[in-house]
């Protein structure tokens, strides 16, 4: 017999129970005396409206136990540890995995604790080792992170945990409030990025000292670079034989001109000649790089083919972890860290040679209520076209524009006076306001504007180079308390 769905189930049981009360209320109308069979009728389909509701609770009883276990089995089989947290944020659900990362935390994933106090035992336990003495600090960025996520996704977190294990934290809200979180180990990748890392470290290196001759050419055929050996190997120096054709060294003496093309992916023994007329017998072997900006031809003077595609293979790895290490992923500009290592460079330049920087912090006026107004990404789009605006002002070379966090970029000026950023400054000011876009929450005005803080001098070998960034943020401090909308050098602000 066909197994009822629970539409239909439920269809019978509100069947009988309407046929059972029909029944019942024919035979108290009659009355039981003049009607025992009704009245004995409707008892009986009362009883089995009784015993279906209960088969039918039943029924939702198991299928609920079933759905929770398959659940629990599906979260238990995910190759990641995976962890759940109701709207008060305290873990409900994880999975072995969880605890395999965090052995010494089990007793406190089983009793539900808050995700904050998690976070706090993992540090008191030496789980994370970022945090180390900076402790509430460490944990304050977290949670903020965390709550901000709720509104405005983030990339997923890097953490480095106890042992040099690595994992990758994917964390996403509910509709409910609750979070899910999902922990990938990652500790592979990442020894493997260093282990690429060290390799190419040690492949240049090799390049340099090999006793094999190694040449780097355009499509063309013409020397872009040669190493050591391959001087010594055909007597000319380096630069007598950069932008010359390789022709110079193969083909006058064979009589025909080569063909890399037909090199590629093989070797050939070739005759040639040192530039005193010595004769030499070569195995040349040509390799292609070819990327979506980079299209070269190398040539080993010894079978190194293996060790090349080793090079290739770093040159993109690198140049991509490169790229993301110092560019804002939404702006396009450069990032914090790329902003730090300049402003380091910069300063020590201006130790060395006494020439000015200058810093110059910018604020969006008002940002927070321009995303209450239009919403995240609109708000987004906003600091994409500030960005715009910013480097279209530094156009200069010398002049970078960074994401310094989240409305606020900063400026950074070599070689510039504190004349010439206030320039510069009021450029961007200009720029700002040609642009008119809208903003209808600010209370200064419907366009959106922005406020500047200026600083510059020459670098002191005694101070240290963030002074600099101090100066400009107490500037822009100033230029918003002062109203916003303008510009303020650190002269003004001291």
């Amino acid at each position: 017999m066909p197994r009822l769905t629970p539409f239909f189930q439920r269809c019978l049981l509100g069947l009988s129970a309407l046929m059972a009360l029909g029944l019942l209320g024919a035979a108290f109308w009659l009355g039981p005396a003049r009607a025992p069979g009704l009245a004995t009728i409707a008892l009986g389909f009362a009883g089995l409206t009784l015993v279906l509701g209960g088969l039918a609770l039943r029924h939702a009883w198991q299928e609920t136990a079933d759905a929770k276990r398959t659940l629990e089995e599906a979260i238990e089989a995910l190759p990641a540890s995976v962890e759940i947290f109701d709207e008060n944020d305290r873990l409900v659900a994880f999975n072995r995995h969880l605890v395999e990362i965090y052995p010494h935390m089990e007793a406190d994933f089983k009793r539900g604790a808050r995700f904050e106090d998690l976070v706090r035992t993992s540090i008191a336990l030496g789980g994370v080792p970022a945090a180390k003495g900076c402790e509430e600090e460490w944990l304050a960025q977290r949670m903020a992170a965390r709550a901000k996520a709720r509104f405005n996704p983030t990339e997923p977190l890097l953490q480095n945990l106890h042992e040099d294990r690595w994992v990758r934290v994917h964390e996403r809200h509910t509709r409910a409030g609750g979070v899910i979180g999902v922990r990938m180990d990652v500790s592979d990748l990442v020894h493997e990025q260093q282990r690429l890392a060290a390799s190419k470290a040690h492949l240049q290196a090799f390049v340099l000292t090999t006793p094999n001759g190694v040449l780097t050419l355009d499509t063309e055929g013409h020397v872009l670079a040669l190493n050591p050996a391959a001087e010594a190997l055909f007597g000319f120096e380096a630069n007598e034989l950069k932008g010359s054709h390789i022709d110079l060294l193969f083909g006058i003496w064979m009589g025909a001109r080569l063909s890399l093309e037909s090199l590629v992916g093989g070797s050939q023994e070739l005759t040639a000649r040192r530039r005193d007329g010595q004769e030499l017998t070569l195995l040349l072997s040509v390799a292609e790089v070819k990327t979506s900006t980079t299209h070269r031809f190398v040539c080993i003077i010894t079978d190194l083919s293996e060790r090349k595609r080793q090079e290739v293979a770093l040159q993109e790895a690198n140049a991509q972890l490169a790229k993301q290490s110092v560019t804002d992923g939404l702006t396009g500009v450069g990032n914090r860290r790329y902003f730090d290592q300049l402003l380091q460079q910069e300063w020590q330049r201006s130790v060395r040679h006494g020439h000015s920087v200058a810093c110059i912090m910018v604020d969006i006026d008002h940002f927070k209520l321009y995303n209450d107004r239009y919403g995240h990404v609109a708000g987004d789009d906003c600091l994409i076209r500030v960005a715009e605006l910013l480097r279209a002002c530094a156009g200069r070379s010398g002049e970078a524009v960074c994401r310094y966090g989240g409305e606020e970029f900063v400026l950074l000026l070599a070689d510039c006076d504190l004349s010439g950023a206030m320039v510069v400054a009021q450029r961007c000011l200009d720029s700002i306001r040609l642009a008119a876009i809208e903003h209808d929450a600010s209370p200064l005005r419907r366009r959106l504007s922005l406020s500047l803080g200026v600083a510059a001098g020459v670098a002191d070998a005694q101070g240290v180079a963030v002074s600099l960034v101090e100066r400009a943020d107490a500037a822009l401090y100033a230029a918003k308390q002062a109203g916003r909308a303008r510009i303020v050098s650190s002269e003004l602000a001291a």
